[in-house]
């Protein structure tokens, strides 16, 4: 046995949350379609249909991983409820009861397999009413009658699985109804049952002990685990049955199986150096309390800086090995490392924390943790003085006698280090990809399947190839010439003028050395380099730049002088002070970016020192792309058929719109963040944007954000290019299948409502989502040097939706490994525009990213969204000072991809009336300039 111690929104916001619950029934594991989420009448789910496909692109042709049923039940299918009474809170209880010998010998008796869901849901081909019994889950442990063990276990028969439904669905006959989501859901646990029994499943991902890993290190691991899912797809109408199993490789991080003793001492020393090699006294003392001074002047004992690092090991599971317990040792999971002020000096060690015991003569004796260990286990505890566990059962365990698994899945970012590890470990080229594929498509044993044998469930394990085309690239315009890169995806700046350079003349700017991370004279020589080649590439430069070098001092104060004695030496309102850096520490590019942007309203360029000391061409060039779009000028555009003062792209005034919604970290509290990205010129290319907080874990755009945003955007683009828009083109980032209906009922109708308030006219709206987040993969017949798709990549067959207008588009040149994809979904259409048309549109535009001599991933709208919505983190209403927790200090910066978001927040933890401070505006409180804020609002601040 363990210790046991005790231990306002608006009304819009609170019409928000609510349906940003998912639906009853619906199994997260699952790939469902949109309309499965929407709450109104599904006959009538408002979500574009597929118009045609492209008819005017090359055919080629591409593998997908995404296997075909060929097969689907001829048996009937039974569904059943599970119900428990006391309804318990997880899913360990209903998992325990569905396996103890009385249930498994009453399921027996019918001769036929069982699936079941951990939960509330089975299935068989039996045909039973069901049975209601009482189960003892201490029984089949050897612990008996315990009154908390004793459970009212009730199956009973629902109704039967109708697989012509989902072919029904799949042929646009009917809509989506509570029979084709049974469809998907018994489906789904078909294919699982029979792999879980053999493997580790994590969510979709299935592993084992042979699985392949790689340490990272002492603390971190990665593992390739086999991806799989059943997902509807287009094949219905090309003779297959609209099914198929998508399987990939998944790599992920986790934390080293160990002694959890180990595990916090491996910790700390990847945290931060000077812990490094610490022995167990070592460890003691940096864990322990020290002396904290409250705002009333009175002193407490608070936690010390290890301490604070040490708290982020929450949510690990681990066993614990002392109670010689035959049945196999029992698994806890990590609430937190103890602490309490009343502890004292010693803090919440297994000395210090006392519990009471009742005796079998009913007295009660007061144990502390090492004399209890030692009479009830005769175990000694070795290391006493370090901090208890607590469960979250309510348990304190000493570290020492906690074992932690493997497969405890790692939540925080990976410094640089170990990402180099993970990439060398992950990267594969399409045809080791491929393989891999096959090879998994193999361990998962369809053919061998007892289950699927069972309900007729027939996979082609061939990987199929499919009809795909080819976009043909666009010519890329610059000032002085044109430049086709054909398929190689890729051109040179060398000799090219940006097609617009920077509106007004550089003549107030700087280069100032951080830490002396770089001697002056360097410095000084890339200066002159920088000049030359900013004007070799059209710049308007007019006076050198200042070079100052503070040693090591408080960056508030060496960047707010560096400000000043800028302005005073050229007399003019510094225009963009370049920052030398030592390395990608995270909190001090944040921390200096945040003095720039609120605290003075001056653009920034923030540059690491080794590449200033190489001084390469390259990289002065890609830098001078990043200044020239933020003093407002433009890289590039695409060349232009059409008549001079025309949109190379669109018909009548059209405006693009990006939006992400970003989340904080793990466990860091921060509150969502959401960024719009506006297009302000005929050909979207240069963008305005508007950032916010976004409640605490929200998904959606707010509707007060919807408004405060979009509003002033929606003007500032009338007055600048004199006319009304007539076409939108809302482009939304990331959001999965289960939000698609949360898009269209909240954000899109708001959206409606700010255009007829701010500029009178409500225009044409077009609703596309963009993601990466999914595990489909190309490999083409004819690919690149690697075996990746050609830029222009598009894919509208066998792997999309059988109506529904979505398709994949590969722009890009993947650099290594294999491309991903971007899966576009176009839930509304007013604009009415051909897919070929919109296609070559979203590719087109790819090439006009304007600090990228290759067409980018994604289009730039959502791309310059994602990047805006990474810097507004930076602007949180908070000291700069509490922006540097010391258990951070040591992240390098590693910002996640545009599509790479951890999960789908939509719900908040946070009180029903806790909103999140506004973001710091540039210019906070008045203390910079007005006219610095004029400029700095009207730039591409955030490349």
């Amino acid at each position: 046995m363990s210790a046991k111690i005790s231990a306002k929104s608006t009304g819009e916001q609170k019409k928000l949350r609510n349906p940003l619950e998912l639906p009853e029934g619906i199994n997260k594991r699952c790939d469902l379609p949109p309309e499965a989420y929407w709450h109104a009448d599904k006959a009538n789910a408002p979500f574009a249909s597929r118009p045609a496909y492209n008819s005017s692109c090359q055919d080629i042709r591409v593998g997908v991983n995404q296997f075909r049923v060929t097969g689907v039940t001829g048996r009937d299918v039974y569904q059943y409820d599970v119900s428990i009474i006391p309804e318990p809170q997880g899913t360990i209880v209903y998992k325990k009861a569905w396996n103890t010998k009385m249930i498994q010998g009453k399921l027996l008796q019918q001769k036929a397999p069982w699936l079941y869901d951990n939960r509330k849901l089975a299935w068989s081909s039996s045909n039973i009413q069901g049975f209601k019994c009482q189960v003892d889950l201490g029984e089949d442990e050897g612990r008996p009658g315990r009154k908390n063990n004793t459970f009212i276990f009730e199956l009973k028969q629902t109704g039967k699985v109708r697989m012509e439904a989902l072919k029904a669905y799949l042929e646009k006959k009917v809509g989506w109804d509570n029979t084709v989501l049974e469809c998907m859901s018994f489906l789904d646990h078909v294919l699982r049952q029979g792999p879980s029994e053999r493997m580790r499943l994590i969510k979709r991902t299935l592993f084992n002990e042979y699985s392949q890993t790689k340490r990272l290190n002492n603390v971190t691991e990665a593992i390739k685990g086999i991806y799989s899912a059943i997902r509807l797809n287009e094949s219905i109408k090309s003779g297959g049955l609209g099914l198929g199993i998508n399987v990939d490789v998944s790599n992920q991080t986790f934390w080293v199986g160990q002694k959890f003793e180990q595990l916090a001492r491996n910790f700390l020393s990847c945290i931060d150096r000077k812990w490094e090699n610490l022995d167990y006294e070592g460890m003691r003392k940096v864990l322990l309390p020290v002396k904290v001074t409250n705002k009333d002047g009175s002193q407490t004992w608070g936690m010390s800086e290890a301490f604070k690092a040490l708290r982020r090991l929450q949510n690990i599971r681990f066993e614990v090995k002392h109670r010689g317990n035959t049945k196999g040792p029992k698994e806890y999971k990590v609430k937190r490392i103890a602490f309490d002020p009343q502890y004292g000096e010693l803090g919440a060690c297994a000395k210090a924390v006392t519990f009471k015991k009742k005796m079998p003569d009913g007295t009660e004796r007061t144990y502390n943790i090492v004399d209890y260990y030692a009479q009830q286990y005769n175990a000694r505890i070795q290391h006493w003085y370090l901090p208890l566990i607590e469960s979250t059962k309510g348990g304190y365990f000493p570290m020492e006698v906690c074992e932690v698994h493997r497969f405890n899945s790692y939540p925080f970012k990976l410094d640089p280090n170990q990402t180099s590890e993970m990439i060398k470990f992950a990267v594969q080229r399409p045809p080791q990809r491929k393989q891999e594929v096959m090879n998994m498509v193999q361990n998962l044993h369809w053919d061998k399947d007892r289950f699927l044998a069972h309900f007729g469930i027939k996979i082609n394990p061939t990987m199929p190839m499919v009809q795909a085309k080819l976009i043909p690239n666009p010519p890329v315009q610059f000032a002085n010439r044109f430049t086709d890169p054909k398929v190689s995806g890729r051109w040179d700046l060398r000799g090219m003028k940006f097609v617009a350079p920077n509106k007004q003349e550089l003549i107030s700017w700087g280069l100032v050395i951080v830490d002396k991370c770089v001697d002056k004279p360097t410095v000084e020589n890339f200066a002159k380099l920088f000049k030359q080649t900013y004007i070799g590439h059209g710049g308007r430069v007019g006076r050198d730049a200042l070079v100052l070098d503070y040693g090591r001092v408080d960056h508030e104060k060496m960047i707010l002088d560096s400000y000043n004695t800028i302005g005073n030496t050229n007399k003019a309102m510094p225009q963009i002070i370049f920052f030398i850096l030592r390395d990608k520490t995270a909190w001090v590019y944040d921390r200096m970016k945040k003095i720039c942007d609120i605290r003075l309203a001056c653009l920034s360029q923030m540059m690491q020192g080794m590449h200033v000391r190489k001084a390469q061409g390259q990289y002065m060039s890609n830098v001078c792309m990043k200044v020239n779009a933020k003093l407002g000028g433009q890289t590039c555009k695409i060349a232009s058929k059409k008549p001079a003062g025309g949109s190379t792209f669109f018909s009548v005034p059209t405006m693009m719109i990006g939006v992400d919604v970003s989340h904080g970290n793990t466990g860091a509290g921060s509150a969502s963040t959401a960024a719009m990205c506006v297009s302000m010129d005929k050909d979207a290319a240069i963008y305005d944007a508007a950032v916010e907080t976004n409640g605490w874990g929200v998904e959606i755009l707010q509707p007060a954000n919807m408004h405060s945003m979009l509003g002033p955007l929606a003007m500032k683009w009338w007055k600048t290019n004199n006319v009304k828009p007539q076409h939108v083109f809302y482009m939304r980032d990331g959001v999965s299948e289960g939000q698609f209906a949360h898009v269209m009922e909240f954000e899109v109708e708001v959206m409606k409502q700010v255009f007829k308030e701010h500029i009178g006219h409500v225009p044409k709206i077009t609703v596309i989502v963009a993601t990466k987040r999914h595990h489909i993969r190309f490999f083409p017949e004819r690919g690149d040097k690697n075996g990746n798709c050609l830029p222009g990549t598009l894919v509208e067959k066998e792997v999309t939706h059988p109506f529904h207008y979505d398709f994949y588009l590969c722009s890009h040149v993947a650099i290594q490994g294999t491309a991903r994809p971007v899966h576009y979904n176009v839930l509304h259409d007013e604009c009415g525009l051909k897919p070929d048309d919109l296609q070559r549109i979203l590719y087109h535009q790819c090439y006009q990213y304007c600090r990228s001599t290759t067409p980018v991933s994604l289009h730039p709208a959502v791309y310059y969204a994602h990047l805006a919505g990474t810097r507004a983190r930076h602007h949180e209403n908070v000291a700069t000072s509490e922006q540097v927790p010391a258990d951070c200090k040591h992240l390098i910066l590693r910002r996640p991809g545009p599509m790479s978001k951890r999960d789908d927040k939509t719900a908040t933890s946070h009180g029903e009336d806790s909103q999140p401070a506004p973001l710091m505006k540039p210019g906070h409180e008045n203390k910079a300039r007005p006219a610095a804020v004029n400029v700095f609002k009207n730039t591409m601040w955030w490349v």
